[in-house]
């Protein structure tokens, strides 16, 4: 049956995606990250934007069941004209920030990330799950631990998800390093949260934390950058926040947000609010 919105589409791609060929690959990830782009550009800018030829996105459209990457591309399309923002006229701003390479001073990039930032965080707003995120804080709360995972790029909301929720009073740990990571499943059990933060390209040791933390019936609470992620299946609770990148850097700051969000409303409700 050929996908009739933009969640049913994202649910096929992330169960297709391990036998797609790498040229596929790209075409889905692109979908799932770059939905504003999708709907307003045209076949040849879209190919182009990912690297592959126009007869590539016709033929994945086709393997998907559509008639051609037309009738893909119109529940985006139809996703835009049914939101109250002006997609098109934000990502036309966002172009004209950075129109020029040369305005490369501390005022324009400065300018630069504050404005995309506030851009990844509205539309972070706009999709968020409000029921999910209700759902993962009173997991937390009723967690006798809470185990969080994040390297690299990630570790930054790691620390901070583990500050937040130490100055709660909650009995939480970080877990990073192999070593750690190889004896997990001693501190886990149906009644630990584990928490993992990761970013494309995946970390090995955060993946197979969260496959160890599943193995042993913990909840497993994952904010990563698409429902692509290889392990995004294993997820209780999953958090799909699609970060601003500028001049090539990936920020954090939708993902900042959402956490302190979570530990502000754990707060609340340790108070029975």
């Amino acid at each position: 049956m050929i996908p009739s919105n933009i969640n049913e589409l994202n649910q096929l791609l992330q169960e297709s995606y391990p036998s797609l060929s790498k040229k596929m690959k790209l075409i889905a990830f692109y979908i799932v990250d770059q939905p504003q782009n999708l709907a307003i550009n045209t076949l040849a800018v879209i190919a182009d934007d990912i690297g592959v030829y126009p007869s590539t996105l016709v033929r994945f459209a086709k393997h998907f069941g559509f008639s051609g990457f037309a009738q893909l591309q119109s529940l985006f399309k139809v996703r835009i004209a049914q939101s109250t923002i002006n997609y098109q006229q934000r990502i036309t701003d966002v172009k004209k920030i950075t129109g020029s390479e040369s305005d490369t001073d501390s005022s324009n990039i400065f300018y630069d990330v504050t404005r995309r930032n506030v851009e990844a965080t509205q539309l972070l707003a706009e999709n968020i799950d409000i029921d999910l995120m209700e759902e993962s804080v009173l997991a937390l709360c009723g967690a006798t631990e809470v185990i969080i995972c994040g390297t690299n790029r990630a570790q930054p909301v790691a620390n901070y998800f583990y500050y937040m929720l130490n100055n709660l009073g909650m009995r939480c740990r970080i877990v990073n390093d192999p070593s750690e990571v190889d004896n997990l499943s001693n501190w886990l059990d149906e009644q630990t949260v584990f928490i993992a933060i990761t970013y494309n390209p995946y970390n090995e040791n955060t993946t197979q934390a969260v496959k160890i933390a599943k193995q042993s019936n913990s909840k497993v609470i994952l904010l990563t950058d698409t429902e692509l992620n290889p392990i995004a299946h294993l997820a209780d609770y999953l958090f799909s926040i699609h970060e601003a990148e500028i001049h090539t850097f990936r920020s954090l700051g939708a993902t900042m947000c959402l956490v302190q969000a979570i530990c502000i409303s754990i707060g609340y409700h340790q108070q029975g609010n």
